[in-house]
């Protein structure tokens, strides 16, 4: 059967490959078709995938393992969490921030000589906030009859105790923190100073309406919302610690480092003073006894004639007790009034003074 040329239509032999007429290829053959790769079965396709997922899990498990084993680090959240923690968990150290116990507020009827203007002014606070009925002034009678003030508890105030205490909230959460980025090891361990404001959580109805608000949580025992705790890495985890054996393990290294010579023990000396100064304390300024007498408080010295003499402070709601480190080291108590301008030095568990705040 003749064949034609595509392109001029000459007809050429069957078994030709050129046109005679245009010489354009004729008969030519077809290119070979690429080899096909041949398909993965599904058993091997299932293989290959089980084998990915596996490897991969590997990985991922690998990395959440290393970071679950990595210690936590300081942060503003590590410490807000160990802070927050530690203030739900210790029901005591709560009701040191949140209630005032200056006062046996458990009582029917709180009586107060009329000469006691601090806590008259302080139960008026209490009267506006509606917590005590006005006043009623009622005489001692007998032979030295003194005047008296006598604040009957109403309904709201017994709704406000806890106890014998007079509670503002039922509980309390970190506002903001400081400290994490201040810290050292002592013995090995990571340890840190943390200060913390905070927010008062289910806040009392009769301190929500109280005109006196700010000046209620100023006069709380603690000094106000804000408080310092001190902080150590646990099991790798930020907790609160007990203040106490933080400073004595830092006095037994103070006193193995007094005991070495050179500059490098003076300088370590120093660096755990530095540490283990738990921050100001209440007592900061002059004060004037009933002599006269002016005493005057650092953050760790006690002034007095002008000689100055190192002390530590230890605060623990409104009673500060003071330990001398030169001389006897005899310890005493001073118990400040609620305004913080009036203040009873207690020696050997005897009153000894009644000392008022200097205004410069």
């Amino acid at each position: 059967m003749a064949q034609f040329c595509k392109q001029c239509g000459t007809a050429h032999a069957p078994d030709a490959r050129f046109c005679d007429e245009c010489g354009k290829a004729v008969n030519a053959a077809p290119a070979p078709a690429p080899a096909a790769t041949p398909a993965l079965s599904g058993v091997k396709r299932r293989h290959l995938m089980i084998a990915g997922g596996a490897l991969t899990a590997v990985i991922v498990a690998g990395g959440a393992l290393a970071w679950l084993l990595a210690p936590e680090a300081a942060s503003a959240s590590s410490f807000g969490r160990a802070i927050d923690a530690h203030l739900a968990a210790d029901e005591a150290a709560r009701d040191k921030l949140l209630c005032f116990a200056n006062l046996p507020y458990q009582k029917e009827e709180i009586r107060v000589a009329s000469y006691d203007s601090s806590t008259r002014q302080w139960l008026d606070i209490l009267v506006r906030g509606g917590l005590y009925n006005a006043p009623v002034e009622q005489s001692s009678g007998g032979w030295l009859a003194q005047s008296q003030f006598v604040y009957a508890l109403a309904a709201p105030g017994k709704a406000a105790l806890r106890g014998d205490k007079l509670c503002v909230a039922k509980g309390v959460k970190v506002a903001s923190v400081s400290g994490y980025e201040q810290v050292r090891e002592i013995g090995g361990q990571p340890t840190a100073m943390a200060t913390a404001t905070l927010a008062l959580s289910d806040e009392a109805a009769w301190l929500v309406k109280s005109p006196d608000r700010a000046l209620i949580l100023q006069r709380l025992p603690g000094g106000g919302l804000e408080v310092q705790l001190p902080l150590a890495l646990v099991d790798k985890q930020w907790q609160v610690t007990d203040r106490a054996k933080m400073h004595q393990a830092a006095m037994a290294m103070a006193g193995a480092m007094r005991n070495a010579s050179g500059a490098q023990g003076a300088g370590m000396l120093d660096m755990l003073k530095s540490l283990f100064r738990f921050g100001g304390h209440p007592l900061v300024g002059k004060w004037k006894g009933s002599t006269g007498k002016i005493l005057e408080f650092t953050q760790d010295s006690i002034i007095e004639n002008g000689n100055a003499s190192t002390a530590t402070f230890a605060t623990e709601g409104n009673v500060v007790t003071i330990v001398s480190e030169e001389g006897s080291g005899m310890a005493m108590q001073i118990t400040l009034s609620n305004s913080n301008n009036v203040a009873t030095l207690t020696v050997g568990g005897m009153p000894v003074a009644v000392l008022q705040r200097v205004r410069d």
